[in-house]
């Protein structure tokens, strides 16, 4: 019996482990995004700028078109990742709040043509579709 309280101890004590370093894991993966995020922040926050999707162009450029949509996708792996990792309420939150600045972006036709759903998770395609109905 001794033996058998020590074991569930352990495995106890491994899974909390575990479990605190997915949640620094996520923590930190997410606080890289945001140094990005704060190195762009018209691409972290496109209501700051213009974004023309028929035109592809962000603020009249081509160019940070392409880069805002780099970004998006940064982003939606970023916190796929994270709710991967620890896939609680809080990190939910956190990809809806973020998501929410892209609605336009994923309601839009150009978004949905380019069939880049596809290339996330089921998880991240339903918080993106969330956002598209939303938007």
């Amino acid at each position: 019996m001794p033996l058998m309280i020590a074991a569930f101890v352990g495995i106890g004590s491994a899974v909390l482990t575990m479990l605190a370093w997915r949640g620094e894991k996520a923590k930190k993966l997410y606080l890289s995004h945001c140094d990005v995020a704060l190195a762009n922040p018209r691409f972290s926050s496109p209501d700051l700028a213009k974004l023309d999707l028929k035109a592809k162009t962000f603020d009249g450029s081509a160019e940070e078109f392409e880069r805002y949509e780099w970004y998006v996708a940064r982003l939606v792996y970023t916190l796929d990742e994270c709710l991967a990792l620890a896939p609680i309420p809080q990190w939910y939150a956190v990809a809806r709040t973020q998501l929410s600045n892209h609605q336009k972006y994923f309601a839009s036709d150009y978004y949905q043509n380019q069939d880049y759903l596809s290339h996330y998770s089921l998880r991240m395609r339903m918080l993106i579709e969330q956002q598209a109905e939303a938007g």
